[in-house]
C-alpha cells in the first residue's frame, strides 16, 4: 500500500516540471497585446464605476459596472470619460480608430478630413447611448445641475472657421480643477473652460442630460460654465461682427445679459462660482450706453465698445448680475503698478474664493521694435557670454521665451477698485493665503542666490506682504527654508534644515515657535553631500491648531503657539515596528485635517516590504493604529466615491498586475473588479524574494532576486543584475512586458530563464563608484554562493546613473561576462563642466553636492574627479560593453558616450553603441524601444546564454544601410 502512495507522489510531482513547461516564454510580439487599467472613477454615489482598459499601442476600451448589480456596459475608443453629478449617466468623448488616424496621416489628409472625435451619452439606468458625431471636446461641471457644454467639429463649408486639431486619445475626467491667478486662487476662482483658436469663433453647444434640450451659440471663441452648471459666460467673435461681445447667461431659464457688445478683443473670461459675477480682461476700451430695449434684463446698462486706443491696451472690466452693468474696474494703467508697467497680454485672469478680488497680471510695458531692414543673409547670430550672468546662456536661452511672457501678480478688490501689485521684480513670486482672500502675501526671491546656483545649494529671502499697505517685512534671508501660509493665514511655517525642525511664525506678529521633535524629521536614508529634506507635512488641523508633520515612521503634531505637548499621533507605533505611516486622505475637498473621528492611514514594513491600511482614532487617550489590511502587496492610494459608501484602489505584486478594486471603507468586502489580462496565465513568469548581505564595507544591505516561475534547484541560471540606487522597496511592483526606454525589463528576462538581481546601493561622500562596487560585487557574490547562479554567466545593466557605475565597475572587476551601459559618464572633469542640454544649467551643482556625490569642485578634489571617472581606467576593461547614448541626450551628453566608446575603441575592448537618432535620454518613440528591447536580449543571449552574435554585433551596419537592415539575424558562420 506504501509503495502504491509512493508512486502515486511521485508521478505527481514527475508532472509538475512538465505542466510549468508547458507555459511559453515571454517574446517581443507580446507587447502590444499587454493592456494597462487607467482613468478608474467612482460615481458619487458609489453605485458606479469606470475605467479604461488600454493595449500599450491600440484601441482602447471603456468599461461601466454597476458595483451594486450585474449591469455593465462597454464602448470602445473612449478618451475623455466622466460621470455626470447625480450619477445618472456617462460622457465620454469617442476617438476614431488608431488605424484610420494612421491611415490619414500617411496619406496626409488635410485637417479638416481627419478622423474626428464624437460624442458619447450613455443613460445609466436605460443604458441608452446617445451618439453625437464631429465633436471635439466637452466640458462637465464638477457640481453640474444638468447641463454641460461640447464644442461641435466645424463644416468645412462653415466660413470664416478653420479645421480643429487632431482628435485626442487621452484618458481620464475632464471635470475642470480649480481655476485661479496662479498660485493664489482656489475653488471658485475660475479661468476659461473651453477656448478656440479661431479668430471668428466656432459653435458652442449647451446640452441638458435629462431633457437631450439644446441651446447652440455661433461664433464662441471663450467660455466659462460654473461649477454647478448654472451660470455661462461667454465671448462672441464673427465675421461681420453684429453679435461680438460678451455675455452672460443663466442657462436653465436662458436669460441673457449683455457684458458689453461691439467688435473688439476679448481675451479672457474668469467666472466667480460664489458670486456669479464675471471678470473680462480686454483691450478695448470700454463706455456704458443703456441696454437695449429688446434686453431681457430691465434697467441694465451695458459696455458698448466705440474707440480703439491709439495702442491697444488690457483692461479688466467686472459685471455682477444684479447689477447688470459692467464696469472698468482695473485699467491698463494704476499708481500701484511700478512705473512703465501696464496689464500684459500674456497675464491670466481669475477671481479669489468668495469673488471678493479678481487676479491678473501685470508687465513692464514692451518696447517699440524697430523694423530690421538688415536681410537674413547678412544678420549676426552671437550669444554673448559674460562672468555675471545670473544664469548661463544656455540656461537663458531655453527660458527666454517664458521669461518674456513672465507676468507679475497684482489684484483689484471688487468691493473698493482698489488696485494692489503684489508681486514684483525684487519680489517675483508670492502666494496670498485663504484661497486668494487672505490679508497678507508670502513672497520669495533667489535673484541674489542664482549665480551660485549653479553650484550651491537654492537658497532664497523670504518676506512677508501686507495687502492693506504693500509694506513688506523679510523674515528668511539666505535660506534653504520653504515657507507656506497656513489654510486661515494665522501661521507661516516650513522646515528650517539648519535646526532639523519646523519653524512657525505667526503671520502678524513674527514671532517664532520652533518644534522640538525628538526624532529624525530629515530622510535618514539621504546619502547625498547636501542637506538632507524633510519627510514632509500631513496639512493643518481645523482653525490651523496643530501642523502635522511626518518623521521616518510616524505622524506628530506642533502647536503652532510652542504652548502645547508634542506628541505622536500614532505613538510612535511605527518606529518600534518599522512601519512607515502615512496619512491617507480620500476626500479630495477637505480643508483640514479632523482630529475629531478616526482616518485611514497606509502603512509600509520598511524590512519585509509588506505594505496596507490601518486606521487611527486620534480621541483615544494612546494612540494605537489598527490594521484594516496588510500583506505582501503594493496598495495605491485609495480613492472614496463622494459620498464615502466606496473606495476604489489598486493592489499589486509581481505576478498581479494592478487591476481595479473595490471595498468598503474599512476594506471590508473587497472584490476584483477589472481583469486586464488573462494571457498571463499562459507564459512562464516569475517570482520575487527579498535578499539581504552584508556589503564590503560591513553594512546590512537588501535587494530584490527574480526567478523564472520554472526555476529548478540543481540547475545553474545566468544572472543579470540590474540596479539604480535603492529599489527593494519595490519588490512587490508588477512589471508588464513592455518595449524598453532603456533598462532591462524586469519580466521577460526571468520568462526566458535568467536570474535577475537588484541590488540597493548606499553611497559615501567622494567615493560613488567605489560605492557601487562595495554594494554590488558583495550582493553578487552572496547570491552565487547560493549555488544556482552560474559564476561564468554573470551580466550586468544600469542606465543614466546606474550606467556611469556600470562603465566605472568594469574597470574596476571582471566579475561579470558582459555589461550594458546607457547614457553613462565617463570623464567627471569634462561633465563637471558641461551643461544639461535639457535645461541648460550647468552640471557643477550635481558634482558638488547631488547624485554625483563628489562633496566639492574640481579644484579642490581634484583625485576624486580623477579616481570616480572611468574614462581614465578603460585600459583595465576585460569585459565586453553594450552602450546607448541617444545624439539628442539632454541629461548626459552625447559627447560623454563618444568619449567612453572611442576611448574602448582605441584600446581595442569590444564595445557596441546604439545612436538613436532625435531620441533624448530614455527612448520615447515605440518603434525605437522595441528595437533596442531586441539588441538587449540578444546582447546577453549570445554572452550569457551562447547564442550566436546577431549580424549587427558581429558584423556592424554600414552607414550605406542604415535604415534598410537592421542586422538581428543571428550570425551561425562563427566568423
Amino acid at each position: 500500500m506504501r509503495n502504491r502512495h509512493s508512486f502515486a507522489i511521485f508521478a505527481i510531482l514527475a508532472l509538475l516540471p512538465l505542466a510549468g513547461a508547458q507555459k511559453k516564454p515571454l517574446d517581443h510580439a507580446v507587447y502590444d497585446s499587454w493592456k494597462s487599467v487607467r482613468g478608474t472613477s467612482l460615481s458619487h454615489d458609489g453605485k458606479w464605476i469606470l475605467y479604461v482598459i488600454a493595449p500599450q499601442e491600440g484601441d482602447a476600451k471603456v468599461e461601466v459596472k454597476s458595483l451594486t448589480s450585474d449591469k455593465t456596459y462597454s464602448f470602445d475608443r473612449g478618451g475623455m470619460v466622466s460621470f455626470s453629478n447625480d450619477s445618472k449617466f456617462v460622457v465620454a468623448t469617442i476617438v476614431p480608430p488608431l488605424a484610420e488616424t494612421k491611415k490619414a496621416t500617411k496619406d496626409k489628409v488635410v485637417p479638416a478630413d481627419m478622423p474626428k472625435n464624437s460624442l458619447l451619452i450613455l443613460n445609466l439606468d436605460s443604458g441608452e447611448q446617445t451618439k453625437i458625431d464631429r465633436v471635439t471636446s466637452f466640458q462637465l461641471p464638477a457640481e453640474d445641475s444638468g447641463w454641460f457644454t461640447y464644442r461641435p467639429e466645424a463644416l468645412k463649408a462653415d466660413a470664416g472657421t478653420p479645421a480643429s486639431s487632431p482628435p485626442t486619445t487621452g484618458a481620464g475626467s475632464t471635470r475642470p480643477g480649480t481655476g485661479g491667478a496662479r498660485r493664489q486662487a482656489g475653488p471658485g476662482a475660475r479661468g476659461a473652460g473651453t477656448t478656440t483658436t479661431s479668430p471668428t469663433g466656432a459653435s458652442l453647444v449647451l446640452r441638458n442630460l435629462k431633457s437631450n434640450k439644446e441651446l447652440k451659440l455661433e461664433n464662441v471663441t471663450d467660455s466659462v460654465l460654473s461649477k454647478d452648471g448654472t451660470v455661462l459666460a461667454y465671448s462672441v467673435t464673427s465675421k461681420d461682427g453684429k453679435e461680438d461681445g460678451v455675455y452672460w447667461l443663466e442657462v436653465s431659464s436662458n436669460v441673457k445679459k449683455d457684458i458689453f457688445k461691439g467688435k473688439g478683443k476679448t481675451s479672457k473670461l474668469a467666472l466667480s462660482d460664489e458670486t456669479k459675477a464675471v471678470a473680462v480682461l480686454t483691450d478695448r476700451s470700454l463706455v456704458l450706453e443703456p441696454a437695449k430695449a429688446n434686453q431681457k434684463s430691465d434697467n441694465s446698462k451695458v459696455a458698448i465698445a466705440t474707440k480703439e486706443t491709439p495702442k491697444p491696451a488690457l483692461a479688466v472690466f467686472y459685471f455682477e448680475p444684479k447689477v447688470g452693468s459692467a464696469k472698468l474696474i482695473a485699467p491698463h494703467t494704476s499708481p500701484a503698478f511700478p512705473s512703465g508697467w501696464t496689464i500684459s497680454e500674456n497675464s491670466s485672469i481669475s477671481f479669489s474664493e468668495k469673488g471678493n478680488r479678481i487676479f491678473f497680471g501685470t508687465a513692464p510695458k514692451p518696447g517699440e521694435e524697430k523694423k530690421d531692414e538688415t536681410p537674413d543673409s547678412e544678420k549676426v547670430n552671437v550669444d554673448v557670454w559674460t562672468w555675471l550672468d545670473k544664469k548661463v546662456m544656455p540656461q537663458q536661452l531655453l527660458q527666454a521665451s517664458a521669461d518674456q511672457r513672465k507676468t507679475f501678480l497684482a489684484f483689484v478688490s471688487v468691493r473698493d477698485g482698489k488696485v494692489m501689485q503684489v508681486e514684483t521684480e525684487n519680489i517675483p513670486s508670492a502666494t496670498i493665503g485663504v484661497k486668494g482672500e487672505g490679508d497678507l502675501a508670502l513672497g520669495t526671491t533667489d535673484f541674489d542666490y542664482r549665480l551660485e546656483s549653479s553650484w550651491d545649494e537654492g537658497y532664497a529671502d523670504t518676506y512677508v506682504i501686507d495687502l492693506a499697505n504693500g509694506k513688506t517685512r523679510e523674515i528668511r534671508h539666505r535660506s534653504e527654508t520653504r515657507l507656506a501660509l497656513s489654510p486661515t493665514g494665522k501661521y507661516i511655517a516650513g522646515y528650517e534644515p539648519s535646526e532639523r525642525q519646523y519653524v512657525i511664525y505667526d503671520a502678524h506678529k513674527l514671532t517664532e515657535v520652533v518644534s522640538k521633535i525628538p526624532t529624525n524629521l530629515y530622510n535618514e536614508l539621504a546619502d547625498v553631500p547636501a542637506t538632507a529634506p524633510a519627510y514632509g507635512e500631513v496639512g493643518w488641523t481645523q482653525n490651523d491648531s496643530q501642523l502635522l508633520v511626518y518623521d521616518a515612521y510616524d505622524i506628530w503634531n506642533i502647536d503652532p503657539l510652542g504652548k502645547g505637548k508634542t506628541t505622536s499621533l500614532t505613538g510612535q507605533r511605527g518606529r518600534q515596528s518599522n512601519i512607515r505611516f502615512r496619512y491617507v486622505s480620500t476626500n479630495s475637498e477637505a480643508k483640514y485635517v479632523d482630529l475629531g473621528k478616526p482616518f485611514l492611514l497606509s502603512g509600509f514594513n520598511t524590512e519585509t516590504k509588506e505594505s496596507g491600511f490601518f486606521t487611527e482614532n486620534p480621541t483615544q487617550a494612546l494612540p494605537r493604529p489598527e490594521k484594516l489590511v496588510f500583506k505582501n502587496k503594493l496598495f495605491s492610494s485609495p480613492v472614496a466615491s463622494k459620498d464615502g459608501s466606496i473606495l476604489t484602489y489598486t493592489q499589486q505584486d509581481y505576478v498581479e498586475y494592478p487591476d481595479v478594486w473595490v471595498a468598503q471603507p474599512d476594506f471590508s468586502n473587497a472584490r476584483k473588479i477589472s481583469n486586464a489580462n488573462p494571457q498571463q496565465s499562459q507564459y512562464n513568469w516569475g517570482k520575487t524574494e527579498l535578499v539581504n548581505w552584508v556589503s564590503g564595507d560591513g553594512q546590512r544591505l537588501q535587494g530584490i532576486l527574480i526567478k523564472p516561475e520554472n526555476f529548478t534547484y540543481g540547475k545553474k541560471y545566468p544572472m543579470v543584475t540590474y540596479f539604480y540606487e535603492r529599489s527593494s522597496d519595490t519588490l512587490n511592483a508588477y512589471h508588464p512586458p513592455a518595449p524598453s526606454a532603456s533598462t532591462i525589463n524586469l519580466t521577460y528576462f526571468p520568462s526566458n530563464g535568467y536570474i535577475v538581481f537588484v541590488p540597493d546601493i548606499p553611497y559615501k561622500t567622494g567615493y560613488p563608484g567605489e560605492s557601487s562596487v562595495s554594494a554590488i560585487v558583495s550582493g553578487v557574490l552572496a547570491i552565487v554562493n547560493r549555488g544556482y547562479v552560474d559564476p561564468e554567466r554573470l551580466g550586468i545593466q544600469g542606465q543614466s546613473w546606474g550606467g556611469y557605475e556600470v562603465a566605472y565597475l568594469v574597470t574596476r572587476t571582471n566579475l561579470f561576462k558582459c555589461a550594458c551601459s546607457g547614457a553613462a559618464v565617463a570623464d567627471m572633469f569634462s561633465a563637471y563642466g558641461g551643461i544639461r542640454y535639457g535645461t541648460g544649467i550647468l552640471r557643477q551643482g550635481q558634482y558638488e553636492h547631488g547624485q554625483s556625490r563628489i562633496g566639492g569642485n574640481i579644484w579642490e578634489k581634484p583625485l576624486r574627479y580623477l579616481e570616480n571617472s572611468p574614462l581614465f581606467w578603460l585600459d583595465k576593461v576585460e569585459t565586453p560593453l553594450l552602450m546607448m547614448h541617444n545624439d539628442k541626450d539632454g541629461a548626459v551628453p552625447f559627447t560623454q558616450g563618444i568619449e567612453l566608446f572611442s576611448g574602448l575603441r582605441r584600446l581595442s575592448k569590444p564595445a557596441w553603441m546604439c545612436v538613436y537618432n532625435g531620441e533624448d535620454h530614455n527612448l520615447v518613440e515605440r518603434k525605437n524601444r522595441k528595437d533596442w528591447s531586441v539588441r538587449l536580449s540578444q546582447f546577453f543571449d549570445h554572452f550569457l546564454m551562447d547564442k550566436p552574435m546577431p549580424i549587427w554585433m558581429s558584423k556592424g551596419i554600414p552607414a550605406t544601410q542604415k535604415g534598410k537592415t537592421y542586422g538581428f539575424d543571428l550570425d551561425t558562420t562563427g566568423n
